[in-house]
C-alpha cells in the first residue's frame, strides 16, 4: 500500500498533468509555418514584351542559381549566344536587345502575382543584366501597364565589367537582398530590367520564400477551467504540507 508521502507525490503528478493539459496551445505550442514561393521560371509570371517568359542561356559571368527552383529568364532568346574564351565575353546575337538608360524605357518589365493568406516575411534576392528596379504593387497588375506601387530597389546605372557594378547586377555578389514584411493580401512583383550595353546578354533572376504562419488559435473556455483546477489543487497541497 503506498505511503502518505507516496500518495502525495502521485497526487502532485496528476495535478501537474491537469495543469499542463489546461495550458492553451498558443502558449505551449509552436505554429507550423506555411510558405509562399516567388521565383523566376518560364512557367510563372509574365512580361510586357511577349507575355510568356523564357529560359535564357546563362553567361559565364552571371550568378549561378543555388537551387533548381529558379533560373535566369527573359522574354526570348537574349542570353549568351556564343562565349568567346579569349575575350571573356559573349558575342552579340539577333536576340540581344539594344541599349537603353536607367530612367528611360525599360528593356522589359517582368511581373509575378502572389497571394498571402496571413502576414508573411522573407528576403527577396534579385539579379539582372545589366540592372533592374524592383517594385511591389498591392493587387493584380496587368502586364504592359508599367511600374506602379512601392519602389523596393532602384536600378543601378553604373556599369562594371559585365553589368552594373553593384546591386542590382548580374554577378553572384551583386544581387539585391530585399527584406519583405507584408500583410495578408494579393501583391504583384514588378521588375523593370535595363540593358545598358546593346547587343549583350540580357535577363533577370529572382527568388524568395515568404514565411506564412497561421494566426494563433484562441484558447477554449475548457482550457481555462483546467488551468484553474490545476492551480487550485497545487495551492491546496502546498497549504497542507505547510500545516504538517
Amino acid at each position: 500500500m503506498p505511503s502518505v508521502a507516496g500518495l502525495r507525490s502521485i497526487s502532485l503528478g496528476v495535478l501537474v498533468s491537469v495543469l499542463a493539459a489546461g495550458i492553451p496551445a498558443r502558449f505551449g505550442g509552436v505554429a507550423i509555418a506555411g510558405t509562399v514561393d516567388i521565383w523566376s521560371t518560364p512557367n510563372l509570371g509574365s512580361n510586357n514584351k511577349t507575355g510568356t517568359n523564357a529560359s535564357v542561356i546563362v553567361s559565364p559571368a552571371w550568378a549561378i542559381p543555388t537551387s533548381s527552383s529558379y533560373e535566369w529568364i527573359s522574354y526570348g532568346d537574349t542570353g549568351c549566344n556564343a562565349f568567346v574564351a579569349l575575350t571573356g565575353y559573349c558575342t552579340a546575337g539577333p536576340g540581344n536587345p539594344a541599349a537603353t538608360t536607367v530612367g528611360g524605357t525599360p528593356t522589359a518589365i517582368f511581373y509575378q502575382t502572389f497571394t498571402l493568406a496571413n502576414a508573411s516575411s522573407g528576403d527577396l534576392d534579385v539579379w539582372a543584366d545589366d540592372t533592374a528596379g524592383v517594385w511591389l504593387d498591392s493587387g493584380t497588375v496587368t502586364a504592359g501597364t508599367g511600374s506602379s506601387g512601392t519602389m523596393e530597389w532602384a536600378a543601378n546605372g553604373n556599369l562594371g565589367s559585365n553589368c552594373a557594378n553593384a546591386p542590382i547586377g548580374c554577378l553572384a555578389a551583386n544581387d539585391a537582398v530585399i527584406p519583405l514584411n507584408l500583410a495578408a493580401g494579393t501583391y504583384t512583383l514588378v521588375i523593370d530590367a535595363y540593358q545598358l550595353v546593346g547587343g549583350s546578354p540580357f535577363g533577370v533572376m529572382y527568388d524568395a520564400v515568404l514565411t506564412d504562419p497561421p494566426p494563433p488559435s484562441a484558447p477554449e473556455p475548457a482550457s481555462y477551467m483546467l488551468m484553474a483546477l490545476g492551480l487550485g489543487g497545487l495551492g491546496a497541497m502546498i497549504r497542507r504540507r505547510r500545516r504538517t
